[in-house]
C-alpha cells in the first residue's frame, strides 16, 4: 500500500509541476517550507524513539537518524541564509546574502565539520551497519526514495518540462523523498525489537 501511494504521488509529480505556481518552489515558500517541517517532524519523531528503545543499537541508530535529519532540515534553510533576504528577481523569487558575505560562516563551517565528523562516528562505531546491510532492507521505501530523487535531478536540470516547470517537480520530489524517511526508521525500528 505505502510504495502505492508513494509511486502514484511521484507519477502525480509530473502533471503537477505543470499547474502548480513557480513561486511555490521558491527559497522560503510552501514546498521547501513543508521539506523543512518533514525533516524536523522525522528528526523529533526518531528523537522520540531513541527515548523509548529497548536496547543500544536502537538508541543510536535513532539518535543518528535524528542528528543527520535535523542536518538535513539545517541545509534546506541554506544554514541560515535564507533568513536574510536582499532582493528579490522579477520573477518575485527572493535573493539571499551570499555566502561568503554570511555573518559567522566560519563558524558555521566549523560547526558543520564536527558535525559530519561526529554522525560518522556514530555511524561506525554503535549502529550495526554489517548486519542492517545483510539484512532485509525496506525495499518499498528504497524504490520510493530513488524514483524521487531521479524526478528531482531531471526537475533541477529542467530536462523534458523547461526550468520553471523543473523547480516545481524538483521540489516536489524532494519532499516525497523526505517522506521516505520516517518509513524507513520505523522499518528499523521494528527490525532492531526482533
Amino acid at each position: 500500500m505505502y510504495l502505492k501511494i508513494n509511486l502514484m504521488l511521484i507519477a502525480l509529480s509530473v502533471p503537477l509541476s505543470f499547474v502548480i505556481p513557480p513561486r511555490f518552489a521558491f527559497e522560503n515558500n510552501l514546498i521547501e517550507n513543508l521539506q523543512v517541517a518533514v525533516l524536523v517532524f522525522s528528526a523529533l519523531l526518531n528523537f522520540k524513539w531513541s527515548l523509548s528503545a529497548k536496547n543500544s543499537n536502537a538508541k543510536w541508530f535513532h539518535r543518528f537518524c535524528a542528528a543527520l535529519l535535523l542536518l538535513f532540515a539545517i541545509r534546506e534553510l541554506s544554514y541560515g541564509r535564507v533568513f536574510f533576504q536582499t532582493g528579490e528577481l522579477p520573477s518575485g523569487e527572493p535573493i539571499f546574502i551570499m555566502m561568503s558575505e554570511f555573518p559567522y560562516r566560519l563558524q558555521i563551517y566549523i560547526f558543520l565539520t564536527i558535525y559530519i565528523l561526529a554522525l560518522l562516528v556514530i555511524l561506525l562505531k554503535f549502529i550495526p551497519l554489517k548486519k542492517m546491510l545483510t539484512s532485509e532492507k525496506p525495499v518499498a521505501a528504497l524504490i520510493v526514495m530513488v524514483s524521487a530523487i531521479i524526478l528531482s535531478q531531471i526537475g533541477e536540470r529542467g530536462y523534458f518540462i523547461g526550468k520553471e516547470c523543473g523547480e516545481v517537480l524538483e521540489e516536489i520530489n524532494e519532499l516525497i523523498a523526505y517522506l521516505t524517511f520516517p518509513q524507513i526508521c520505523c522499518y528499523y525500528r521494528k527490525f532492531f525489537k526482533t
